[in-house]
């Protein structure tokens, strides 16, 4: 009774260290456990002798068969291991580059992947961005129709990966989400070739260009630079709707073309193909101005007077100050011996009342840093959290508010201590300080006074739409916080409203629409400033948000606004 007690213990030990296999993440934890089970199926197998009457052949052939039996056993479980537990991340295991002397391994992914018809990827009014090539073979290529989509697009290289939405949505425009097991097993069976899902962007081409010819020809004609293959001066253009958090373009300087990473599987001469593309690649990795850096996303900027609409709606909306309160606007103004001087002289003889009104419309720092320091250290604190920006230390390494392409967190200090400081909040109240902000995130901060107090989460992909039609991913609006009530965000509306109007965002003005918006010059730890400007129009309903910088550029007024102006009058023209 004890020996059978003994071997329900040991194939009871057996299934439970299988249970703990099926969920071993490593190879290193599945192959002791998988000596366990030998051992334990050895012991429930193991049979003792019948008696006297058995000879000891026949004991020798029955320890045999335990043994046989227990090895097929563990071969069965290193097989379901192998084909079901893992065999989708084996699948997934990329090729790897080839030694002086040797050979690419696991080539079975890299025949798989020129086979599988990939997904293409349409902008909002169904214009092909990315198509697949069929060769010779069956092999598929990827193919691309423009060459300044790097940033979004990304590319597709069996050997260096994905980047960009290529990476994003893979699973998707691979195939994998939504597969049919019976489907894919007749594909196999028959050598069918597997088809992708097709994705359809927000973006649209024609404000994407419109807005690289404004950003191109304002470089040009006020910086006097050119833009040879889009190699212009560092910066980015961001335009979306702020009612859907929809991007309808997304520009960013320079960038790069994704096309020469293409594997041509017709290429006469494969070892030549790839030296190709690995030396573009390292030219592309290596470069000193950072190409694959999406500077509209992972771009960090102080964000000079921009900022002061943040300090502008959080004063207001706590109640310390309205349009009319009065803030003086000093040449200067020093905070615990550090002195806080405007970008321009004699702002104040330019304004007839100096009430935060005139302050915000002509940027004074000076009465900003009063204004931070009215706010005080939690409040500011508490109002950079609920426009969701972060601490340096403490701040994720993808920012969660934008998901469909790596993006950077922005920041209103590395630490919380530093606001503690009265020199620190006065110089963040401005713009100034610790802060690092992408074009994104001030894209969307636009947005959100335009929006009524509301910020909307921020998408690029519309929909995921397989070959018979299926929708297999749908973007839903989704409102990400609500900082401030719609009546401050109506204030501060017109407090930009009268920037353009009156102030120095005047080069933002379209004839016929009022535009609302705020410039900033932000100081960089070293150059010259970058210029910035934020918007949004028609500034009674709005219909897009603007953000544009330009590293380096000077005044935002004078090389930022008029990018912004010419790139809100052609989303306009739009019915």
């Amino acid at each position: 009774m004890l020996r059978y007690f003994l071997r329900l213990l040991a194939l009871g030990a057996a299934l439970a260290l299988a249970w703990v296999g099926s969920t071993a993440a490593s190879e290193e934890i599945w192959w002791p456990i998988l000596c366990g089970i030998a051992i334990a199926l050895l012991v429930a197998l193991w049979p003792s002798r019948r008696g006297q009457q058995e000879s000891s052949l026949g004991h020798n052939v029955r320890l045999l068969g335990a043994f046989l039996l227990t090895i097929v056993l563990l071969l069965a479980l290193q097989l379901l291991h192998l084909q079901v537990l893992q065999g989708e991340e084996i699948s997934r295991r990329r090729v790897e580059l080839p030694d002086p002397e040797g050979d690419i391994v696991n080539v079975r992914p890299l025949i798989a992947d020129r086979r599988t018809h990939r997904g293409r990827i349409y902008d909002r009014d169904g214009v092909l961005l990315a198509n697949i090539v069929i060769g010779a073979q069956d092999y598929v290529r990827r193919t691309y129709s423009r060459g300044d989509l790097g940033h979004i697009l990304g590319f597709h290289n069996p050997v260096y990966g994905n980047a960009g939405l290529e990476a994003t949505y893979d699973d998707y425009l691979a195939g994998r989400v939504g597969d049919d097991p019976f489907g894919l097993f007749l594909e196999e069976l028959l050598h069918r070739p597997h088809y992708g899902t097709d994705l359809h962007l927000t973006l649209d081409i024609g404000l994407q260009e419109a807005a690289q010819q404004a950003y191109e020809q304002v470089i040009q004609e006020v910086l006097g630079k050119e833009c040879p293959q889009g190699q212009c001066p560092n910066g980015a253009v961001v335009l979306l709707d702020p009612r859907t958090g929809a991007i309808l373009a997304m520009v960013a300087y320079p960038y790069y073309d994704p096309r020469p990473l293409v594997f041509n599987p017709e290429a006469p001469d494969w070892e030549a193909e790839q030296a190709r593309i690995t030396a573009y690649w390292d030219g592309l990795r290596t470069s000193s101005a950072a190409l694959l850096v999406n500077r509209a996303t992972s771009g960090l900027y102080p964000p000079g007077s921009t900022f002061k609409v943040l300090t502008a709606a959080a004063a207001l909306e706590t109640g310390l100050v309205t349009p009319d309160t009065y803030v003086s606007c000093p040449e200067t103004y020093t905070v615990t011996g550090h002195v806080i001087v405007n970008a321009a002289e004699n702002l104040a003889g330019r304004m007839e009342k100096q009430n935060v009104l005139e302050d915000f419309q002509w940027s004074c720092n000076t009465a900003f840093a009063q204004i931070g320091l009215m706010l005080g250290t939690e409040r500011y604190n508490d109002y950079a959290k609920r426009f969701g920006l972060y601490y340096g230390t403490t701040a994720p390494g993808q920012w969660p508010d934008f998901t469909d392409l790596p993006a950077s967190p922005s920041t209103i200090a590395n630490n919380r201590t530093f606001l503690e400081r009265e020199t620190a909040l006065a110089d963040t109240a401005y713009g100034q300080g610790e802060l690092q902000v992408t074009p994104l995130y001030m894209a969307m901060l636009a947005a959100t006074v335009a929006n009524d107090g509301t910020t909307m989460r921020p998408y690029l992909v519309e929909r995921a739409e397989n070959p018979d039609g299926q929708v297999l991913y749908q973007a839903e609006l989704s409102p990400l916080r609500v900082p401030i009530g719609s009546r401050t965000a109506h204030t501060v509306r017109d407090l930009m409203v009268a920037v353009v109007k009156d102030g120095y965002g005047f080069r933002a003005q379209i004839e016929g629409v009022t535009v609302a918006g705020k410039t900033g010059t932000a100081e960089p730890a070293s150059g010259d400033p970058h210029a910035w400007f934020i918007a949004f129009a028609p500034a009674e309903t709005p219909r897009f948000a603007v953000a544009v910088v330009v590293e380096h550029a000077g005044h935002g007024s004078q090389v930022a606004a008029p990018i912004a102006r010419m790139v809100l009058e052609a989303a306009l023209q739009q019915p």
